[in-house]
């Protein structure tokens, strides 16, 4: 469980920064991104489908945990609110990816536009 959370959390924190780019890096890139639209464009859609993907799973995941919780006692114990902890974190989890992946389809969509 613990390999699982470590993994996602360093899947997330490399995503985040890669996406933050400093000032001084973001335009030498857009000058790049303009030389070759459909290369990145290409890189765009795999790294969308991936986190496509690896938000489904984590959505499946996350809800076998809930199901997991649910035939646990009914008594609040340190390792059932332990548990409600790690699913709370869970979504948190699955919430920013799903912003993050719409930023990356709005970002592609204003992209194609022009």
């Amino acid at each position: 469980m613990k390999f699982i959370f470590c993994s996602v959390a360093a899947c997330f924190l490399f995503l985040a920064c890669a996406g933050g780019q400093s000032a001084e890096t973001a335009e030498p890139r857009h000058a790049t991104q303009a030389a070759t639209p459909a290369t990145n464009s290409h890189g765009d859609s795999d790294d969308m489908e991936q986190m496509r993907a690896d938000l489904e799973r984590l959505k499946v995941l996350l809800n076998q945990m809930r199901t997991n919780l649910a035939f646990v006692q009914t008594t609040q114990t340190p390792l059932k609110h332990q548990f409600e902890l790690e699913t709370d974190a869970w979504q948190v989890i699955v919430e920013q990816m799903e912003r993050r992946l719409k930023q990356m389809e709005d970002r592609r969509s204003r992209q194609s536009a022009h």
